[in-house]
């Protein structure tokens, strides 16, 4: 991608903040395929903190809902969390990929509803890791979407994906 195309989609009001890929942030299926892709990594790199962080306002946050509490991020905090998985626990390997979606729209937000598999590679053996739901909340503001939160759930046995949810076969 040209220099031209990464300044096209700006940091917007935030000049010290990542500049975006313009095909990341040009709509919103661009920015959650972004999203996926940036959490995804091989050979124990761990997430693409710049790419993530250029999806994001500043002060976005990550927010994992857990049965009975929640863990709220920066995306550094996520990164880091991650980064420190990969060095305790030998994770080498982490893919989360989109199974369906939800999105609506009104006015210049979006919440996007997109149920995510991901599987682990902890030293050549590919693992489903889980499955659960990222609630996805967005702005566009006027020559670029932004993610503001990505708050997400696993699906537990006591709480499964809803049919609705989950893609048709």
């Amino acid at each position: 991608m040209s220099v031209a195309a990464v300044l096209a989609a700006g940091s917007g009001p935030w000049p010290s903040h990542p500049p975006a890929f313009a095909d990341d942030v040009n709509s919103i299926d661009a920015i959650v395929r972004a999203m996926y892709a940036s959490v995804s990594f091989t050979e124990g790199r761990g997430p693409d903190a710049d790419r993530l962080a250029s999806l994001c306002v500043p002060h976005g946050r990550l927010i994992k809902v857990h049965a009975n509490n929640i863990d709220d991020m920066s995306v550094p905090e996520f990164v880091e969390r991650v980064q420190t998985r990969i060095s305790e626990q030998g994770l080498r390997g982490f893919a989360e990929r989109e199974l369906f979606r939800r999105t609506e729209v009104f006015a210049g937000i979006a919440h996007v509803f997109t149920t995510y598999e991901s599987h682990t590679d902890d030293g050549g053996a590919d693992h489903l890791l889980y499955r659960g739901i990222n609630s996805v909340q967005l702005r566009h503001d006027g020559r670029r979407w932004w993610i503001l939160t990505i708050l997400w759930t696993d699906e537990r046995e006591d709480c499964p994906i809803p049919a609705a949810y989950l893609p048709r076969t």
